[in-house]
């Protein structure tokens, strides 16, 4: 069987993070290497652990029925440029926002290291303005 694809690596790690499967996606980093940031969510994480937490509270905790729409993929040598959609609803406290009930939906962009063929890190950036937007509009 053939290596699997910088794009097939992403897609095992990250779907075993929207499934909750935490063991899985930790077998498919490289921890020793690992270097995350979300930009205006966190600064500079080389943890997994720490960058861990940081996804419960920020994309799990916060979000119910959360779905994830890929919506334009680059893929490199070493790395995967994913463009994506999320739709959730907003059930929980997310940076300054209580829980409002509201469907949102909202552009994010990732950058996925891949080495060895373990996932290696991310950089990461959300649209921290329209979600603002839609949870702060008047109903």
């Amino acid at each position: 069987m053939a290596d699997p694809t910088p794009l097939e690596i992403y897609r095992a790690w990250n779907g075993c993070l929207l499934a909750g499967d935490i063991e899985g996606a930790t077998r498919l980093i490289d921890a020793g290497r690992w270097r995350e940031k979300c930009l205006g969510l966190t600064g500079w994480l080389t943890d997994f652990q720490v960058a861990l937490g940081h996804y419960e509270k920020n994309m799990v905790k916060p979000w119910a029925d959360l779905e994830m729409y890929e919506e334009e993929v680059v893929e490199g040598k070493d790395a995967v440029t994913i463009r994506f959609r999320v739709e959730a609803t907003h059930v929980g406290q997310f940076l300054d926002w209580p829980a409002t009930g509201r469907r949102v939906s909202f552009q994010a962009i990732r950058i996925v290291h891949i080495s060895g063929g373990k996932v290696t890190g991310q950089w990461a950036q959300l649209d921290l303005w329209g979600v603002q937007q839609q949870l702060t509009a008047p109903r």
